[in-house]
C-alpha cells in the first residue's frame, strides 16, 4: 500500500515508524462545541492530537464531548468552559482559562451560531438581536479575545465556520444572511492585519448541514427527510481540519461547500421557509 503525503512528521523510534499527529502541541478553542459542526470538529482537531478548549452554553454537552476526546487516548487534552459566548465577560473568563491551562492559543475556531428562517414580515427585531448577537456579536469577541496574541507571536488560525448564505443573499434567511455577510467581511478586513504577521485567516461556507441549526426557532423539524440530503457535522470539521493543517507558506482563504442535493444558487430556505404563516 502506498503511502500519500498528509503533512504529518514521521519518527522512527527502535526502528518503527510512527507517524505523529499533525496538530500535537497545538491548542484549539472551539465555540459552540456541545453539539453539530463545533462538536465535530472538536473532535476532528482533536485527534490530530490538539489540545481543545471546548466551549458552548450547555455543560451537560461538554463533558460529554470531552469524554469522547479523553477516550482517543493520543494525548489530546480538553477544557471544558461553559459560556455565552455573546456576551463579553464570559469571553474574557474564556481566554482566561485557555491561557492559564495551555499558555498560548494556535487556533480559533468561531462556529458558535444559530438563525431562524422567515420574511421581513414575520421575523422580530428580537430574531435580528439573537441571531446577530450569536453569530456576529461573538465572532467579535472570541476574535478579540484571541488574535491579538496571534498577531504578537507571528503564529496562528483563525478560522470561521460561515455559509453559503454569506456569499449570495438567500430566499427567507434575511436575518441570517446579513450575519453571515457580516462574519465574511469580517474575515476579509483582518486577513490584512493577519498575513504580514504569518496568521492565518480561513471560511468554511458550507450549504445545507444536517444539525440541530433551526429546531429551537420552528425553522427546521427533527427528521425531515431533506436534512438526510445535506452536508454531515463530520464533513465540514473536515475543511476545518484542511484549513488547520496547511503547510507553512501557504493559507486557504475559503472553503466553499455544497450538499449533492443543493445548486449553488440555492440555499435552506427555499426549503424550510420557517414557521409563522411561511408554510
Amino acid at each position: 500500500m502506498g503511502i500519500g503525503y498528509t503533512g504529518n512528521s514521521i519518527n522512527v523510534i527502535d526502528g518503527e515508524m510512527i507517524i505523529m499527529a499533525r496538530l500535537s502541541g497545538k491548542t484549539a478553542v472551539i465555540t459552540g462545541a456541545g453539539k453539530g459542526i463545533g462538536r465535530a470538529s472538536a473532535l476532528a482537531l482533536a485527534r490530530e492530537g490538539a489540545n481543545v478548549v471546548i466551549t458552548a452554553r450547555t455543560k451537560a454537552d461538554l463533558d460529554s464531548l470531552a469524554v469522547e476526546i479523553e477516550a482517543l487516548q493520543n494525548g489530546a487534552q480538553a477544557l471544558v468552559v461553559a459560556a455565552d459566548v455573546s456576551v463579553e465577560a464570559d469571553v474574557n473568563r474564556l481566554a482566561q482559562a485557555a491561557f492559564t491551562k495551555f499558555g498560548v492559543v494556535d487556533i480559533l475556531v468561531n462556529n458558535a451560531g444559530t438563525g431562524k428562517n422567515g420574511t421581513v414580515a414575520t421575523l422580530t427585531t428580537a430574531d435580528y438581536d439573537h441571531i446577530m448577537n450569536t453569530n456576529m456579536r461573538s465572532t467579535w469577541l472570541c476574535t478579540k479575545a484571541f488574535f491579538p496574541a496571534m498577531i504578537a507571536r507571528k503564529s496562528g488560525n483563525v478560522i470561521f465556520v460561515s455559509s453559503v448564505a454569506g456569499l449570495n443573499g438567500l430566499p427567507n434567511e434575511p436575518i441570517y444572511c446579513s450575519t453571515k455577510f457580516a462574519q465574511m467581511g469580517f474575515a476579509q478586513s483582518i486577513d490584512y492585519e493577519a498575513y504580514p504577521n504569518n496568521v492565518k485567516v480561513s471560511v468554511i461556507a458550507p450549504g445545507g448541514t444536517n444539525t440541530y441549526y433551526g429546531f429551537d426557532t420552528g425553522t427546521r423539524t427533527p427528521g425531515d427527510p431533506m436534512l438526510e440530503t445535506y452536508h454531515e457535522s463530520e464533513d465540514v470539521a473536515e475543511a476545518v481540519v484542511f484549513a488547520a493543517t496547511q503547510p507553512p507558506k501557504s493559507r486557504v482563504f475559503m472553503v466553499w461547500m455544497r450538499p449533492m442535493s443543493e445548486s449553488l444558487g440555492t440555499g435552506g430556505g427555499s426549503y424550510f421557509k420557517g414557521t409563522a404563516g411561511e408554510g
